[in-house]
């Protein structure tokens, strides 16, 4: 170290990352000490893009200042940065590692002599003990592994600084291997200081430390199960696995029988999102390795980060296993369950001293038995290499005799025994053997690589592969070792002799631009379909689309609205709410108190888009108003008019009149009754009619009013009634069925007539009584507008506005050509990292097309500028851009989706006024786009880490004039 004052450094981890502070003071330069500390923190295992950038402070003088030169990951726990963010203080409340006690003996003990008794102490040193709880984990883990079998409740300095020695060692595999799965096995974490010694020494039992370590997913699966097994039979466990034998659990004889008795329950196939890619295959591999009871469609966040920062860390174990598998020509056509099964089954643990050859052979074996097709179809097997002397050569002991004719016969020499001497190539040369070889392999420019026929001849493509010459087979084996048709478009793919990787920028190209690696599948897969066409076509139901809780960086294509909405990662509207304040983002996209539901209303852009640029999705997002069928009942004069139509061809019935007649008619056939009369003369006249035998008064009797009345309604009494010829239609009909029952069963036999009168629902259940078949526009309105699948609704005078508007669109000279370009993408969703702030971000431009290697994005917005002059319509459309913030988003989807321009399309949605205006956004726009943009993420960060979302306005403030305000104010002095 040089003469220069110290340097006091601290760079705070990011709030996400879940890692600690880091310090490190030296006496040396700022850029000397921060190289240091960066490295210091990488060897560590630490990535930088999760702490902040170091900063300098005042030195602080405490007890707990680390080693100079040596990082501290423990100092921030017990002291803090003041306000100033550059002097140091302790943490209230927080007990510092020092002794007090310690401290207070050592004021006593002056040079030697204890100042209360004068007598001289001897030199005696008692060590400072550490108890085992107080130490970080990964410290606790590794006490007890030096502890050689006894459970330490402290350790002293010594064995301190071996645990330290052992914690940094990154050379030290097992101890890293040890220290990694502990981390990576919840319960582990959680457990008590007895529960890990007794796991740390299991482990040395299961695996010795004998100079071979275990493979780190092997530790992290025997820590699970030695978790997941009841104490009393963990001792069974550990024999089973020290003997090579990893079972999952010790099974009684009795629960293994009942096991066998069950009949095995088929379980649907995980089916991945995305097209399967070389990195992807390469993480599925890490995760199968490193976690053993991990399973596709199930992987959480964690594991992916863990196997993704393993491949970033260049393994060598993984880096073998990604060169063996990699290079089967048909591995990427296989489902998620194979990869995984087969990298668990080949036994890792040895693999750097063992050939690729051999293991790659042995995972053709376990596809050729196991694996299964992304299509759902059984592997097709690998024929072609059973045939193969290299299959053999690692299968039998041959003699060197042996060797060495099949060696002659690789050159192309004839070998008796071997070769066929019957075969035409004998005689012919060489070189017209290599002029009649059809290319494989057919560079088109551009980086483009034509392999249709290198395709048509594999054994994945239902054909068998034509029979190789053994100068063929000595090359593929040397060269490239069975390297994959199309290896050239994948450009994320090792290098198999030297083993370096290439960028991570140009596996995330790879993911980006999926299209390059399928460009030629068309004519890649005619010979295909020429095998299988006279084939029955497989009735088989396609599992349904699992999309994953996590998307890796890169670039997808086909995800629904609902899955790229809850998907991670921070959108251009969260980007703007955070603009809002930081209080609104909070509570819309972190706390969620905030909720948006999607309205059932129809909002015109939203059916324009869809138009637009996804014609072919309209049913799935929207309900259009049904079309009333011809005849359907549309209002209440219709329903009336079929009424009426109805009553009037139905058989005529008796109205009333008629009835009434007919009641009368009969009354006139009956003898009329005697008037009472109404005065004695009138009765007396009426007695007089009487017959003799109803004139009951005497001669002798006075003829009073009273008795001839009283014989006059004897008489009366004794003729036939008369029928009733008033009140309604019914009740004459009442009467009539007393003299005519039969012309009144005849009436009832007939259909009755309609009511004509009612509501509308009435007259409804009234048409419908007779006519079941009737269509009413209400009633299908109504069911239209249930909307029991929550689509939006579209009446067809909306539909009909947005499809004038589609028109102006593709007849427009620019729009129609972006619209309708043969190459464009759309609703394409990228995810990816802001580069300053380490935050996921994922961004879905409504439009894009790559022309010549230029990538161009395009959003189409609807506007409703009705009333705007034409000479300020520019200004308002910019107005538009600003306030709306659609420059931030246009820059913020050129960052992440690498666009190189970007245009609006904006369309007037007014009735019958749609006229087009594209707007290319400016290198100047998008750079106040991108400054923009960068300060939302630094605040959003910001946020993150501090837990902190201020409101919009935070101080008081007084409320002051603007200019517009000041002049009326000058104004009206001048006027007083």
């Amino acid at each position: 170290m040089s003469g220069t004052n110290p340097v006091f450094l601290v760079r705070r981890a990011k709030k996400q990352s879940g890692n600690k502070d880091a310090v490190l003071w030296c006496s040396d330069d700022f850029e000397a000490v921060n190289a240091t500390l960066d490295y210091l923190l990488i060897k560590t295992g630490a990535k930088l893009k999760d702490y902040f950038k170091a900063v300098a402070t005042n030195f602080p003088v405490v007890n707990e200042l680390p080693p100079e030169g040596e990082l501290s990951l423990t100092f921030c726990d017990f002291y803090r940065l003041r306000d100033d963010n550059m002097t140091w203080e302790q943490i209230p409340g927080v007990t510092l590692p020092s002794s007090d006690a310690a401290a207070e003996a050592r004021q006593h003990i002056v040079d030697g002599v204890d100042t209360r008794t004068g007598e001289a102490l001897e030199e005696h040193t008692t060590p400072a003990l550490i108890t085992v709880a107080t130490l970080p984990f990964r410290q606790r883990v590794l006490a007890q592994f030096i502890g050689d079998g006894e459970y330490l409740y402290h350790v002293d300095a010594v064995q301190k600084n071996e645990i330290v020695r052992l914690e940094m060692d990154t050379d030290d595999a097992y101890v890293q291997n040890l220290l990694l799965a502990a981390e990576n096995v919840e319960p582990f974490k959680k457990a008590q200081e007895i529960d890990i010694h007794r796991v740390v020494n299991d482990l040395k039992k299961a695996f010795p430390n004998n100079g071979k370590t275990p493979e780190l997913g092997l530790v992290i699966r025997f820590f699970r199960k030695w978790f997941d097994t009841p104490h009393i039979d963990r001792g069974l466990l550990v024999k089973e696995w020290s003997t090579g034998n990893r079972i999952s659990k010790v099974v009684s004889p009795e629960t293994k029988e009942k096991k066998e008795e069950l009949p095995p329950v088929p379980a649907e196939r995980y089916k991945r999102a995305v097209a399967q890619t070389v990195y992807n295959l390469n993480v599925e591999s890490c995760i199968a390795r490193m976690y053993p009871d991990a399973e596709p469609g199930s992987v959480t966040i964690e594991q992916l980060k863990a196997a993704k920062n393993l491949i970033d860390s260049r393994d060598d174990v993984q880096a073998k296993v990604i060169k063996v598998i990699s290079h089967i020509n048909d591995i990427l056509e296989y489902d998620a369950l194979s990869i995984f099964g087969v990298t668990r089954a080949i036994d890792w643990t040895d693999c750097l001293n063992i050939g690729p050859v051999i293991l790659r052979d042995q995972a053709r074996k376990w596809l050729a038995e196991n694996g299964i097709y992304s299509n759902g179809k059984k592997s097709n097997g690998y024929s072609e290499w059973e045939e193969d002397p290299r299959a053999a050569r690692h299968s039998e002991t041959q003699s060197k005799e042996e060797i060495g004719k099949q060696l002659a016969a690789q050159r192309g020499e004839f070998v008796e025994g071997i070769s066929d001497p019957d075969d035409p190539k004998w005689v012919k040369t060489e070189t017209s053997q290599h002029s009649t070889e059809k290319e494989l392999v057919k560079n088109v420019g551009n980086g483009i690589f034509d392999v249709t026929a290198l395709i048509q001849n594999s054994a994945t493509h239902g054909t068998k592969k034509a029979t190789e010459t053994t100068s063929n087979v000595q090359v593929q084996e040397t060269v490239s070792d069975e390297k994959q048709a199309g290896d050239a478009l994948h450009t994320g793919e090792s290098s198999l002799e030297t083993g370096e990787e290439s960028h991570t920028g140009q596996q995330a190209d790879v993911k980006q631009k999926p299209e390059n690696a399928h460009q030629n599948d068309e004519s890649a897969h005619q010979n295909a379909q020429k095998v299988n066409q006279t084939e029955p076509e497989a009735q088989s139901d396609e599992p349904a689309v699992v999309y994953p809780a996590y998307f890796e960086p890169g670039r997808y294509e086909g995800l629904p609205n609902e899955v790229y909405h809850a998907a991670n990662g921070i959108s251009s509207t969260q980007v703007k709410d955070a603009r809002v304040s930081l209080m609104y983002f909070n509570a819309r996209h972190v706390e969620k108190t905030i909720i948006k539901e999607r309205s059932p209303v129809l909002d015109m852009g939203n059916l324009v888009h869809a138009l637009a640029l996804q014609p072919e999705q309209i049913d799935e997002e929207f309900s259009v108003e049904p079309v009333m069928p011809e005849g359907a009942f549309t209002t209440t004069a219709t329903i009336r008019a079929f009424i009426d139509e109805y009553n009037a061809s139905l058989p005529a019935q008796l109205s009333a009149d008629d009835i009434k007649a007919l009641l009368e008619e009969y009354n006139a056939t009956l003898p009329a009754q005697l008037p009472l009369g109404g005065s004695l003369e009138e009765t007396g006249q009426s007695y007089m009619s009487l017959p003799e035998e109803y004139q009951r008064i005497e001669a002798d009797q006075k003829q009073t009013a009273v008795a001839m009345k009283a014989c006059i309604k004897e008489y009366n009494a004794t003729l036939p009634a008369q029928v009733k010829t008033s009140g309604s239609r019914d009740a004459l009909l009442e009467q009539l069925a007393i003299i005519n029952p039969d012309l009144v069963a005849q009436e009832a036999q007939k259909p009755q007539p309609l009511k004509v009168s009612g509501t509308k629902a009435d007259l409804i259940q009234a048409v419908k009584s007779v006519n079941p078949e009737a269509v009413f526009a209400d009633e299908l309105l109504d069911a239209w507008r249930e909307n029991p699948h929550g689509k939006v609704l579209v009446t067809r005078q909306q539909l009909s506005t947005a499809l004038n508007i589609q028109k102006a669109l593709l007849q427009h000279p620019t729009a129609g050509k972006l619209l309708t370009h043969p190459s464009r993408a759309v609703e394409v969703s990228y995810f990816g990292f802001d580069d300053e702030t380490g935050l996921e971000v994922r961004v879905r431009p409504d439009l894009e097309i790559d022309l010549d290697g230029v990538r161009i994005g395009a959003d189409l917005k609807t506007i409703s500028m009705w009333n705007i002059k034409q000479e300020g319509l520019r200004a308002k459309l910019h107005r538009e851009i600003i306030d709306r913030d659609y420059h931030l988003s246009a820059a913020m989807y050129c960052e992440t989706a690498a666009l190189d321009q970007f245009f609006w399309i904006f369309v007037n949605k007014d009735e019958n006024y749609h006229w087009i205006a594209i707007i290319e956004a400016s290198a100047e726009l998008l750079e106040l786009g991108m400054l923009e943009y960068r300060k939302a993420m630094r605040a959003i960060a910001t946020g993150f880490d501090t837990g902190e979302w201020p409101a919009p306005i935070i101080a008081d403030y007084t409320d002051e004039l603007n200019d517009f305000d000041l002049r009326r104010l000058e104004a009206l002095r001048t006027q007083a």
